[in-house]
């Protein structure tokens, strides 16, 4: 399976991720920054798993809420929660409410097909939260993890080598 060719929703193909090249790797996260990604459909979790992987990031993965706060407690780091928001045993935003409550500053990034959370945006830190449309283009996910982690802890800019 190539990654243009299918989208977030199974196997159907979604057009704006065929317009989409699969990103070429390279190192962003340095030191390696440590992402949990959550979302109980294991085509869209691999593929993000995968796209961020290539670019570096330490990447958790889990099929659920219970899941993901078992790792979130057992791991220290973790950097940035990447979580759909429609999931059988409990929604992302229950999830982040509770994943906060024992990581405060760890930036969200919501993800979802739908996006009806503009009731829910006063109850949510906004300033470490970010959401995103499915479908999306590969480089619109690696944009907002690294705006998220931007605002939390920038990583310095490397200058390039030139010859002269």
């Amino acid at each position: 399976m190539e990654y243009s060719e299918y989208g977030l929703h199974g196997n159907e193909p979604v057009q704006s991720l065929a317009t989409s090249a699969m990103p070429s790797p390279a190192r962003v996260s340095e030191p390696p920054r440590t992402l949990l990604v959550v979302d109980d459909d294991p085509t869209v979790r691999q593929l993000e798993v995968a796209i961020l992987g290539q670019h570096g990031y330490n990447v958790l993965e889990a099929e659920g809420a219970a899941e993901a706060l078992r790792l979130a407690d057992k791991m220290p780091a973790i950097h940035l929660l990447i979580t759909d928001l429609s999931m059988p045993e409990m929604n992302g935003l229950e999830l982040t409410r509770r994943f906060r409550a024992v990581h405060p500053k760890i930036p969200v990034l919501m993800v979802s097909g739908s996006l009806p959370l503009l009731h829910a945006r006063s109850e949510l830190d906004l300033d470490r939260f970010d959401f995103l449309a499915k479908p999306f283009l590969f480089d619109e996910l690696l944009q907002k993890v690294r705006t998220l982690l931007d605002a939390v802890a920038p990583l310095p800019i490397r200058k390039s080598w030139h010859c002269d």
